[in-house]
Parts: structure tokens; C-alpha cells; sequence
């Protein structure tokens, strides 16, 4: 088979903890390789246009093994699985509407976390709860705005919301009784200090999905998550989020970790947090500006990537004992994921995503909210977005192309571009990405490719 009439195309080889891993970006497919083809595939990529002698000599293969490789590849070719060709997608953001929404309804914590973006939850500001009637306009906003899309979803944020239970409990009834006809889901993310067993059964009722904020153990967790008088969480908390979790048992939670630069360890903190009796965790880098002692630098990853070694094989480890959990950038659905067309538009702030804060202002997100240069409106006046260059600029943002150092990214169809908010915070600018944070972002893929060829080796060619 003459490769340099295919190649180049867009593909990715790794190799991680004894895994041998080619994607193809355009389709998708994953193939998990022995160590020949692994080695075949390293020459030939770097050099389409080599045949014969050439690849013997680079890759030590003799002549049969090499034409037995290259029919393998060519029967993959024309099946259309492997050296698919990338296309060039047409920007179109009238596809684009509101479908989620975060009410932001405490611009207050009990907790002053080192890293936290919302400067200890007030967000540069003065502390405010949501009303009902902001709360209840967001519902009406959200509802008008999402048209005839029949899935559409809150997400309760702060600051701490549980300060506001009383107005969640109220905004989910309103939703449910004025809207019947829309299908409800409800989020909610909180630090656990103020759960209450005779929330569990609200929560269950209403079917809210609940992120619990827990970086680990005593010594991970206290490092960074604490009181405002600087005392450590982990003791006030553990107790209420273990008592939660046990009545979900089957999922409808995760628990959410966060690594700085003084927890790098990230990986023996997801351990204890399974240790702890945890079926569902996830664990983000933190963000933060440059010259703070706590921001991730350029530096990290060698490190991080060893750290997302160790996690693979001891999530590995655990599966094959019949103690598996869920880690939540494992989670690869190859077979029933987004299609491509919504893999090219990002994480939908500012369009098919918005935050509302306290007194009612839009923002494209809860990390924008305060940001005025990107107020969207007022959910308490109408019309309620009065700011179109800030929707069309958002619109744009989304889509992944975009983003120059994005069209020929391998990871493109996995993280769509990444986050405005990160980019912005980090360049300045929505369309330039952060760029540490897509380094981490490729680890984290590539770890996650490896997991999914071990958990199904009999769904990858080699």
C-alpha cells in the first residue's frame, strides 16, 4: 500500500503505560496496535512517501510482516475507519439556542478556598442572595428562550446556593408547575458544609444531579478548602457528603476535586476519595493568573502526566478486581457521543448556556459573571438581552474553528475548543486558548483513549 497517496491525514499515535494507540480525528476510531504496528506506523507518519528497504530498515520488520501490516491498514482504509479525510465545516450559529442556565444564587460562602475565581463567593462584590422573583424570571427567560427544545436544565451555583436553599426549593416547584410541558433537570454544586438529611429527599424528588466539592483527604482537601478563619473543611464535611452519597448509590453525584500546584498528587487523591466509599469523581486543574503561587505552570507536566499515569492503572487495577468507579474524564462514549456537528461548536456560553446572577444580570457564564464588559442583559427587564455584539461574539467563540491553533489540533473533537471563560482570564481574549490548559487537556485525552482500549480491546483493530 502507497501511504503517501492517503497521508498526511489526521491521526494521532501514542504510545502510554504499555498501551499502543492510534486515533483517527476525522471518524473517531480508535485502534488499539500491537507493538509492530505501533513502530510501523511511527516511520511511515514521519515520512509518508518511504517504501521497501527504507521502512525495513527503520522499523526492523522483514518484508512479509510489513505487506501483512499495510493489508490490514488498507482493508481499515476502505472501510472508511482509518486516514479518514478532515473537512472544513461551515460556521452557523442560528443553530445555536438556550438550552441550560445557571442561577447563581448566592453571591456568598462560608468557605474562603485559595483558589476559588470567585474571590471567596462574592465575586468582587458585595454578598447578595437570589430572590424568588429573579430566580422565577429566570425560569421565564430560560423557557422563552429554548423555544421548542423540549430538554432544558438549571444549574443552582454560588458562592454556596445551599445558603439559599429556600429560594432552590421554590425556583424547581415554579419550573415544574408553570412549565409542565419542558423536560426539568436540575444541578446543583455545593462545598457539602450545609447539607441537611431532609434535603436528600428533595433532592431526590426533583432528580437534581449534585456536584460535591472535596479535593481529597484531610491533608489534600484542608491544603487549599477552608473556613473563612482559615480552619480546614474536611472534618465539617466528610460525614454530611458520605451520608448523602450512600443514598445514590447508582449514581445522580459527583464528586469534585480540584489539583493546584501544592496538590499535585492528584492521582492519590482520587484514590482516597474512592477509598472513602466514592463511586463518581472528578478531578479539574485549577486556573488561575500566572504569577500566582498556586497557578499550574508549564513546568507541571511532566509530573501531571505522571500522575495521570498512575491513575490509569490503578483505575484499571480496581475495574479488573470488580471495585471499578466512574472517573468523569474517563468517560468516553465512542459509540453514542455528540455527533460532529455539535463537537464543533464549544461548551455553548453565552448561547446555548447563561448565568444569571443575583440581581437578575446575564452573563455567558457563572466564571464571566461581574464581568461587565460581557453583561448580556437583565432577566427583569424586557427584552431581557439587550447586548447582540456580546451573543454574536460568543456565538463565534463557540465555534471551534475559529480558533486558529484549533483546526489542526488532534483533541479538537474532544474538548471543542475549550473554555471562553479560561481563555479569556488567561489571554484576554475568547479566541485564543489557554494554552497550559490545552497541554493538560491532551494528557487527560490520552488517558482517557487508553482506558477506553483497555476496557474494550475487542472493539479496536490491531
Amino acid at each position: 500500500m502507497a501511504l503517501s497517496r492517503i497521508l498526511p491525514a489526521s491521526t494521532h499515535l501514542f504510545e502510554r503505560g504499555g498501551f499502543f494507540v492510534l486515533l483517527d480525528v476525522p471518524s473517531g476510531s480508535i485502534f488499539s496496535l500491537d507493538e509492530r504496528v505501533y513502530h510501523y506506523l511511527q516511520v511511515v507518519l514521519a515520512d509518508p512517501s518511504m517504501e521497501g528497504e527504507s521502512v525495513q530498515r527503520l522499523t526492523g520488520l522483514d518484508a512479509q510482516t510489513i505487506t501483512e501490516i499495510e493489508g490490514e491498514l488498507e482493508q481499515l482504509v476502505v472501510a472508511g475507519c482509518l486516514f479518514t479525510q478532515a473537512t472544513q465545516p461551515t460556521e452557523d450559529g442560528s443553530v445555536l439556542t438556550l438550552k441550560s442556565l445557571c442561577l447563581n444564587v448566592a453571591h456568598e460562602c462560608n468557605f474562603s478556598c485559595t483558589y476559588c475565581f470567585a474571590h471567596g463567593g462574592d465575586y468582587y462584590g458585595d454578598t447578595m442572595l437570589m430572590t424568588r422573583e429573579v430566580a422565577r424570571a429566570g425560569i421565564d427567560f430560560l423557557v422563552y428562550e429554548s423555544g421548542v427544545h423540549h430538554n432544558v436544565e438549571v444549574d443552582f451555583f454560588g458562592g454556596e446556593p445551599l445558603m439559599n436553599w429556600d429560594v432552590i426549593v421554590d425556583t424547581m416547584a415554579y419550573a415544574w408547575s408553570a412549565y409542565p410541558l419542558k423536560k426539568w433537570r436540575f444541578t446543583l454544586t455545593t462545598n457539602g458544609s450545609l447539607l441537611r438529611d431532609d434535603m436528600f429527599p428533595v433532592l431526590e424528588a426533583n432528580d437534581v444531579s449534585v456536584v460535591l466539592s472535596l479535593d481529597g483527604d484531610r491533608r489534600a482537601n484542608d491544603a487549599n478548602r477552608v473556613f473563612k478563619d482559615g480552619r480546614g473543611t474536611f472534618d465539617a464535611i466528610i460525614e454530611r457528603i458520605r451520608r448523602f452519597t450512600r443514598t445514590r448509590d447508582e449514581g445522580g453525584y459527583f464528586v469534585r476535586g480540584t489539583y493546584a500546584r501544592n496538590t499535585l498528587a492528584f492521582a492519590q487523591s482520587v484514590r482516597e476519595l474512592h477509598t472513602l466509599g466514592f463511586k463518581y469523581i472528578s478531578m479539574e486543574p485549577v486556573v488561575l493568573s500566572a504569577d500566582s503561587a498556586l497557578a499550574l505552570q508549564t513546568s507541571d507536566l511532566p509530573a501531571i502526566r505522571a500522575q495521570y499515569e498512575e491513575l490509569i492503572a490503578y483505575f484499571l487495577s480496581e475495574l479488573g478486581s470488580g471495585a471499578g468507579f466512574d472517573f468523569f474524564h474517563f468517560k468516553l462514549d465512542l459509540e453514542a457521543g455528540p455527533c460532529l456537528s455539535k463537537r464543533i461548536y464549544g461548551c455553548g456560553a453565552g448561547v446555548e448556556y447563561m448565568a444569571v446572577a443575583p440581581n437578575g444580570d446575564v452573563f455567558p457564564c457563572h466564571q464571566f459573571d461581574g464581568v461587565q464588559e460581557y453583561r448580556m442583559g437583565n432577566v427583569l427587564v424586557s427584552p431581557v438581552l439587550n447586548c447582540p455584539e456580546v451573543l454574536a461574539e460568543c456565538a463565534h467563540a463557540n465555534f471551534l474553528f475559529a480558533k486558529e491553533e484549533c483546526g489542526s489540533c488532534w483533541a479538537r473533537f474532544y474538548c471543542s475548543g475549550g473554555c471562553l471563560a479560561n481563555n479569556y482570564a488567561t489571554t484576554g481574549t475568547l479566541l485564543k486558548p489557554y494554552a497550559l490548559g490545552c497541554l493538560i487537556q491532551k494528557e487527560r485525552i490520552e488517558a482517557a483513549l487508553v482506558v477506553k482500549a483497555a476496557e474494550s480491546p475487542e472493539k479496536n483493530h490491531d
